[in-house]
């Protein structure tokens, strides 16, 4: 007799249903880290847009920045602002002589998250879990 039998297909079928569940989550945890990078690179961006604001102004824009990021006078800081890469929300607050950026990381396990998160993060519903601050602060 030629051919599996239906116990030898079951056990293929199962061992390839548990290789690829075990490819799935790593590769949706991966998009995960990925757009949290991305996250903390655009506040990097958006930080140094609001260094060159302070260097001509000498004092940080208030809340909220316009997009584009431009003075009264023309000059344009950051031609866009970058967006979150999930559908959550940046979020800038100038505090005294300094700002706070915000943005809700996604991966639990990110050793920069602070607790507790800010809730209501903008007024959006999220919470931001993820700050830096100017250097000045």
């Amino acid at each position: 007799m030629k051919g599996f039998t239906l116990i030898e297909l079951l056990i293929v079928m199962a061992i390839l249903g548990i290789l690829s569940a075990i490819g799935i989550s790593n590769f949706q945890m991966a998009r995960l880290k990925a757009r949290d990078v991305a996250r903390k690179s655009d506040l990097a961006t958006i930080a140094k847009s609001l260094e060159a604001y302070v260097n001509d102004h000498k004092q940080y824009p208030s809340a909220p920045l316009p997009d584009p990021f431009v003075d009264p006078a023309g000059t344009v800081y950051a031609a866009k602002l970058p967006s979150d890469p999930g559908g959550y929300n940046y979020y800038y607050v100038k505090s005294g002589t300094g700002y706070i950026l915000y943005a809700h990381l996604e991966n639990t396990q990110d050793p920069t998250i602070f607790t507790p998160a800010t809730a209501g993060c903008g007024g959006t519903g999220n919470t931001c879990n993820y700050k830096i601050t100017s250097s000045n602060q």
